[in-house]
């Protein structure tokens, strides 16, 4: 089977940046753009996907998801109850809801679209690179095989990982937001180290390498603490950095920001109850 037969259709509905992102990966990966198709609200987003990527602009989800076997949706949470109100009737049986809309449970999902599978996905950033994250969650009417096709899917942009639903606030906490809190370090760091005289240039490549290297350690299965413990020598540079770090309480305040991000969305959570 070729490539092109073998790839699925996939409909995005709502073309915003994760799934700019999302498209712009798969397209690295291989998969035919021409199997991929956007509608956004004002269509704006799905032009633009269109134009950069290549991919099929629909005029409305009932024209984006007909025939497809992926239906994505990716709207922001305050306009997703009008979106599901437009794919009601559209979506069939046949189809899978892969859902990536924060504080909305799939149960929420599935009562909008009854007897339609759907699983929730947290993807970060990254898989525009083919080095995202991404986490999986079935809901109640998902199979077995639903499930494994989303995980085959997310698997073209990187790591896939499945966890049950109830963590998944906690996970877009960490991994969803993960790059932009790394980058705000990395962009601080920068920012220090033009302080000391750095050419401002100069000092966002080595914090960025420095986060990509760091990243290539950790993927080699060292632990954060082993990393720390390669670099730290009693009594030097980075002792007295650290030292400093914990005495304004940077780990604390990662602790708070994670906390602040899950209490959000908890508190716009939708059910299906």
């Amino acid at each position: 089977m070729s490539e092109e037969r073998a790839a699925a259709d996939v409909a995005f509905v709502g073309c915003g940046r994760i799934v700019r992102a999302l498209v712009r990966g798969l397209a690295g990966a291989g998969h035919p753009v021409r199997r991929l198709r956007g509608v956004s609200r004002t269509g704006a987003g799905a032009r633009a996907l269109a134009e950069e990527f290549g991919i099929r602009c629909a005029a409305s989800p009932r024209e984006a998801v007909d025939g497809a076997r992926l239906v994505v949706l990716a709207t922001d949470p305050h306009r997703t109850a009008a979106a599901l109100r437009d794919l009601a009737g559209c979506v069939t049986p046949d189809q899978l809801v892969v859902t990536l809309v924060a504080s909305w449970r799939t149960e929420a999902v599935a009562a909008a679209l009854p007897g339609v599978q759907v699983v929730r996905a947290v993807p970060n950033v990254a898989v525009a690179v083919r080095q995202g994250m991404t986490v999986v969650s079935a809901g109640a009417t998902a199979t077995r095989s639903g499930l494994a096709e989303v995980e085959a899917f997310f698997g073209l942009t990187g790591p896939v990982v499945v966890a049950e639903e109830e963590h998944l606030e906690a996970v877009s906490a960490v991994s969803g937001a993960g790059p932009a809190l790394i980058a705000y370090f990395a962009e601080a760091l920068a920012s220090a180290g033009a302080r000391q005289g750095l050419d401002p240039d100069t000092a966002t490549r080595l914090a960025a390498q420095a986060v990509r290297g760091t990243g290539a350690l950790l993927d080699g299965a060292a632990t954060p603490g082993a990393v720390i413990e390669a670099v730290t020598s009693p009594g030097g540079m980075t002792a007295e950095a650290l030292r400093t770090l914990d005495g304004r309480g940077v780990a604390e305040a990662a602790a708070e920001a994670t906390a602040a991000a899950v209490r959000l969305s908890y508190g716009r959570m939708v059910t299906g109850r």
